[in-house]
């Protein structure tokens, strides 16, 4: 008698400890894909007793000719996290689980792992097609093993004759902190060390398809004392830039925040009326500090004096880097009615010394809008102002969307509580509605504790959703993906053949095959099974255009 169960199932669906095995469940793992994605399946493994050494071994995809083999095929075992209180204002319905409770989403690096009685292990198979890979169908095995006793799973893969797009058309960008980097790994910022460290981390963004980069400027400008004012040294932003750009990331350079709101222990923090200034240090010639320019209202000379100098030179310097039409300027984050003119004067003073940079900004303040180029509203305030942004559109104006703490409820968005569709469904908003990118605070704002805290980031007040602040764990060497940025990049890769099959056969074809699954930003499907059956009618029918 064999000591475990095995059962396949799909990528979109959360496996909990305790969730029992399908009635209809499938032994082996069955894949379509086009070239040049990623796919995935999960195999369960249920111990029937306890198992000290789980293990998983695979072997590459054998082509049905025999002539062709795809080696980019690996497991990775789902770890768990405890949630100790579900997002807010959400309806049991629109949870996977009632918290507390540990819930699947880190995929860990350990090549084995102890399981006990009747809990369920996941295995995460993931593959990736050549561009390449001759179309047809591929045969391989996964062999698990658990102290001795082992089982083969059989796995088919059926390549279509699709080739996703290298490009990133569609702006995806996730915040990165490279102070967490640098804490988490126990390097020194900036050093050498941590640029090998940043490298590992902008290769797992370009892997999954992100576009767009938050990009520190002030703390990358060495500013200088000069004889008639102050002077810019750019070469740790080009090396920033530079490396994003060899890893593949680079397609919009977003410069991060030159101003902000006092900090959150202040009262009132959040609708002060007036923005402060970034802090910064100026040094001397010789390498000396000068002094450190902490932070003043934004409506101070002192500013002026700033932005009149430091703007001029990096709009001059960015085009000659030849990234000037791909950058765009965030000035304070999320501004409302209560600050909004205080964020008119800076963006007069972004406009006035570096007329040439666009300004980009998280907001859904109507005021701002004939002050900001590319718009990011919130999800819930684009849906329940349609109208409004498909008008500023028509003006010019570039439309993103935004999640957050928010929306929530009916509302997909990327939540360890929520299910993996409503993490996919984001992209297919984006394709249906033209929004041409999407952005999120936390791709790496860890808790002091990433895998026993997936709510308490450190620099605000009050706990956040599950999984609010990261989509990634700190790894030994780099990141470690969660099955939530797996399913975000899957639906990227949605979004990029909805755009081609909008290119072969028209946006109209294209808006009604997303329609199928995308009804309203608030009525989408809801069950996995759906939505993958939507993938592969517009995969087939891609492959029927030739």
């Amino acid at each position: 008698m064999s000591r475990f169960d095995v059962w396949v199932q799909d990528s979109l669906t959360k496996v909990f400890r305790d969730s029992p095995k399908p009635e209809n469940a499938i032994k082996d793992v069955v894949l379509d894909a086009v070239r040049n994605e990623y796919e995935a399946a999960q195999i369960v493994v249920h111990p029937l007793e306890d198992v000290e050494r789980l293990e998983v071994r695979v072997t590459s995809l054998r082509h049905e000719s025999d002539e062709f083999a795809i080696t980019r095929v690996y497991p990775r075992f789902v770890g768990y996290v405890p949630v100790k209180r579900n997002t807010p204002d959400t309806p049991p319905e629109e949870l996977v689980r009632k918290a507390p409770g540990m819930f699947p989403d880190p995929l860990l690096e350990e090549e084995t792992v102890r399981v006990k009685k009747g809990e369920n292990q996941p295995v995460w198979l993931t593959v990736y097609v050549p561009k390449d890979a001759a179309p047809g169908t591929y045969h391989g095995e996964v062999l698990i093993r658990a102290d001795g006793d082992e089982t083969r799973v059989k796995t088919c893969l059926r390549v279509h004759d699709v080739i996703l797009p290298d490009e990133r058309n569609l702006k995806l960008s996730n915040f990165l902190s490279p102070h967490n980097i640098s804490k988490f790994h126990g390097v020194k910022l900036w050093s050498e060390d941590f640029w090998r460290l940043l490298r590992a981390y902008a290769r797992n963004m370009a892997e999954h398809r992100q576009s767009s980069i938050i990009t520190p400027i002030l703390e990358l400008t060495r500013i200088y004392k000069g004889d008639d004012g102050l002077e810019f040294d750019f070469r740790l932003l080009d090396r920033w830039i530079n490396l994003f750009k060899e890893e593949g990331v680079i397609g919009t350079v977003e410069g991060g925040y030159l101003a902000g709101r006092p900090p959150r222990t202040v009262e009132g923090w959040w609708t002060v009326p007036e923005f402060l200034s970034r802090r910064y240090r100026v040094f001397n010639k010789d390498g000396s500090l000068a002094y450190v320019q902490e932070p003043v209202k934004v409506s101070s000379p002192v500013f002026e004096e700033f932005i009149s100098q430091f703007m001029p030179a990096l709009q001059a310097h960015l085009d000659e880097l030849g990234v000037l039409d791909s950058y765009v300027q965030h000035l304070a984050d999320e501004p409302i009615d209560a600050n909004a003119e205080s964020y008119k004067h800076m963006a007069g003073l972004v406009r006035k010394y570096a007329p040439k940079i666009r300004i980009i900004e998280a907001s859904t303040c109507k005021q701002l809008v004939d002050y900001i180029d590319v718009l990011v509203p919130l999800l819930d305030d684009y849906d329940k102002n349609m109208s409004f942004y498909e008008e500023r559109k028509r003006r010019g104006n570039e439309v993103w969307f935004y999640t957050c703490l928010a929306p929530t409820g009916r509302y997909p968005n990327r939540l360890i509580d929520y299910s993996l569709v409503k993490v996919r469904i984001l992209h297919w908003i984006n394709f249906k509605y033209g929004l041409v990118g999407y952005l999120h605070w936390g791709y790496n704002y860890w808790t002091e504790k990433p895998f026993e805290d997936v709510e308490n980031e450190p620099s605000h007040p009050f706990p956040l959703p599950p999984g609010d602040p990261f989509i990634v764990y700190p790894g030994k060497s780099g990141p470690l993906d969660s099955i939530r940025f797996e399913a975000l990049r899957d639906g990227v890769e949605d979004y990029e053949l909805l755009r081609l099959l909008a290119e072969r056969k028209g946006l109209d074809e294209a808006i009604g095959l997303c329609s199928l699954a995308v009804k309203t930003i608030t009525d989408y499907v809801r069950s996995s099974g759906e939505l993958l059956s939507i993938r592969l009618r517009l995969i087939n029918e891609l492959e029927s255009l030739g």
